[in-house]
């Protein structure tokens, strides 16, 4: 892993709505929010992140749509003091990436946390709570026919080990086919480790 750049909140916030809006699961819940705040996709398809007004908005938004800022849904116990960096990630860095502690997450990967034990589950045809692994499958394709994918979201407190924020699925098909796991960027938090423990 290599630290490309300085990053910030406000494009974490960003790149976390672009990616959820692109998302078959969840595009129709932040269609929702935005309707319920007044905005429209320009919002996210068109950002200025000059603009803090539109930096404020976005901010509601991901409260609204999963309680960024207001310490409830994904984001309770969310560390508040985080420096946060676009990180460059090869195939290697996928043994120190976990997923939250997550029911569903948990299963997949046999109480590890590990995407890359998570793959072997998949490869073995199990399926969790009757979940089909297809998705995961038809994503891993996505990728080896050069696909992209935005920034996963990623928390750490020593730069050596990682948890997902956002993008658990993403990585998920990464972990099938790690051979490609190369020169992938990632929006990186480091926080306080006490602060990561609280809410992971």
């Amino acid at each position: 892993m290599n630290v490309l750049r300085a990053s910030s909140e406000e494009e974490m916030i960003l790149e976390y709505l672009k990616a959820e809006y692109r998302s078959e699961r969840f595009s129709e819940q932040i269609i929702n929010a935005m309707e319920k705040l007044s905005l429209d996709d320009s919002i996210i398809l068109s950002a200025d992140l000059n603009n803090a007004d539109e930096n404020t908005a976005r901010k509601r938004l991901l409260g609204e749509f999963r309680g960024y800022g207001l310490n409830c849904e994904l984001f309770e116990d969310f560390p508040n003091q985080i420096q946060w960096s676009l990180c460059n990630f090869i195939s290697d860095d996928l043994n120190s990436i976990r997923y939250i502690d997550y029911s569903y997450w948990n299963e997949l990967s046999n109480g590890t946390h590990s995407p890359l034990t998570a793959a072997l589950t998949i490869q073995n045809g199990i399926e969790i709570y009757g979940q089909s692994n297809a998705g995961f499958v038809k994503a891993a394709e996505f990728i080896k026919s050069g696909g992209k994918f935005p920034k996963p979201i990623l928390l750490t407190s020593d730069m050596e080990h990682f948890v997902i924020v956002e993008g658990h699925f993403r990585i998920t098909a990464f972990a099938l086919v790690p051979e490609h796991f190369n020169n992938v960027e990632c929006l990186v938090g480091k926080c306080n480790s006490d602060d990561l423990n609280k809410w992971i």
